[in-house]
């Protein structure tokens, strides 16, 4: 490698370096000139400028989905809406989950789970219903961490879901009108 090139990398490699030491620095430089919102490009597209708070006290809880799905004999299978196919797809998917906890109105959420619920029975056809149940992972903070708190999960919201027809035609089995 030329020593043009070796300065160039170096120089390359100083200025991205300062960049994250703003951007873990919480410092603005402000929007005015060419230099500074080039600057400020640069740290949105590389991340550089995301903060690094891997451990800031304002971390929060992750909310996991989980769907026991019923089948017609009774057998009992779990799923997931996560696919595996591509990992931004999966955070995507994370991200709606997440839209969970942030809704206030009762009957959003519902709405919001059914629908959940509704793409695993489409996944399995011959299943009598599911069971959704969101989880929430709670981190202590360093503070309660060194007095003894544990992480853990808990119980946040469940409710079963069956199809429509089925339960129709159950409840005409039963002597019972819809």
């Amino acid at each position: 490698m030329g020593r043009r090139r070796a300065i160039l990398l170096l120089a390359a490699a100083a200025a991205h370096l300062v960049v994250v030491c703003l951007g873990a620095l919480h410092v603005h430089i402000g929007d005015e000139g060419w230099a500074r919102r080039a600057v400020k490009v640069y740290g949105l597209l590389s991340g550089a400028d995301s903060g690094y708070s891997f451990f800031a006290p304002g971390v929060g809880t992750t909310l996991s989905a989980r769907f026991q799905v019923n089948g017609a004999n009774g057998e009992i299978a779990a799923d997931a809406l996560e696919t595996g196919v591509s990992r931004e797809a999966d955070i995507r998917v994370r991200n709606i989950i997440g839209m969970f906890s942030l809704e206030q109105d009762e009957r959003v959420r519902r709405s919001l789970v059914a629908s959940w619920a509704g793409k695993v029975l489409a996944r399995h056809p011959g299943a009598d219903g599911v069971v959704v149940q969101l989880d929430t992972f709670e981190l202590p903070s360093m503070a309660e961490y060194r007095e003894g708190k544990t992480t853990g999960w808990t119980l946040n919201y469940r409710a079963k879901f069956v199809h429509h027809a089925k339960l129709l035609r159950a409840q005409q089995s039963n002597g019972r009108a819809p």
